[in-house]
């Protein structure tokens, strides 16, 4: 499988989870409250019915999942400001791109920040990596900045940790180890020859082993297909329940359609499960 197959099929992976969650909160928030609320308001609302039950059900599931969210957020926004607040000794430039270094003996380069992202760099790299090597390594990580590869990766992290699903928990994993891919190739691209940035990675810490697949030219491990899949089809069975909602609210079969969406992750991770007993 190519990079960019894997890139494509990571980022399409991502989009339809945070789609698929985002339709979710929708559904519950919009049924709520032009069905029940104002009934509710007024005492006129019937008895519990089924779709009632599915309701309370989906509104309980998804204070849970909101809360697990909030608290993966503020996670990751505390350890963003230990990174914008390490010791920059110096900004400079380094081909096009503008970097700043860090006073740390470790050899470390990384790209941080959600709102303006920005290119760090270690004294310890400064000290290893060559100028053609460092300059591969800026391109690499000036990639990440024109992406917003941060932001990317706090969106995966997130849903990683709100919905706590064995088969999400490789999601930022697969999410970082994709926009490296992307973030390698340009790298080559600029310089015209993998052998600057596979010196850095030599001198750097141990790398991805899809990176060195791609440096070497080696087909890359297939990505998750039943991931893909299943989030596509829990996203489309959503947009169904959203269109339901409005052509037949009062038919109570309709909150199995999001039951069958949120259940199609939980499938997955007992398939997988049952594939590596």
């Amino acid at each position: 499988m190519s990079a960019r197959t894997a890139i494509v099929r990571a980022e399409l992976a991502l989009a339809a989870l945070a789609a698929a969650a985002l339709l979710l909160a929708a559904i519950v928030m919009v049924d709520a409250l032009r069905f029940h609320v104002p009934l509710l308001i007024s005492g006129e609302h019937p008895a519990v019915d089924r779709h009632t039950v599915a309701l309370t059900l989906l509104a309980l599931a998804q204070a849970v999942v909101t809360w697990r969210a909030l608290g993966s957020l503020r996670r990751q926004r505390r350890v963003a400001r230990r990174l914008a607040g390490l010791p920059v000794v110096e900004r400079r430039r380094v081909g096009a791109h503008a970097i700043a270094i860090v006073d740390d003996p470790r050899p470390v380069a990384f790209c941080a920040g959600f709102r303006r992202p920005a290119v760090f760099v270690t004294s310890g790299a400064l000290a290893r990596l060559a100028p053609d090597e460092l300059e591969a390594v800026v391109e690499h990580e000036a990639h990440h900045v024109r992406r917003r590869d941060p932001l990317r990766l706090l969106v995966a992290q997130t849903l990683a940790d709100a919905f706590a699903i064995p088969s999400l928990r490789d999601l930022p994993a697969r999410q970082l180890a994709t926009a490296d891919l992307a973030a390698d190739a340009a790298a080559v691209a600029a310089a015209g020859t993998t052998r600057p940035l596979a010196a850095a990675m030599l001198r750097l810490p141990d790398p991805l082993p899809e990176r060195v697949d791609q440096l070497l030219g080696r087909p890359l491990a297939a990505g998750s297909r039943m991931l893909t899949a299943c989030t596509l089809v829990g996203t489309a069975a959503l947009v169904a329940t959203v269109v339901g909602l409005v052509v037949a609210p009062e038919d109570p079969a309709l909150p199995a359609l999001p039951l069958l969406a949120l259940a199609m992750p939980a499938l997955l991770a007992c398939r997988r499960h049952a594939t590596r007993a």
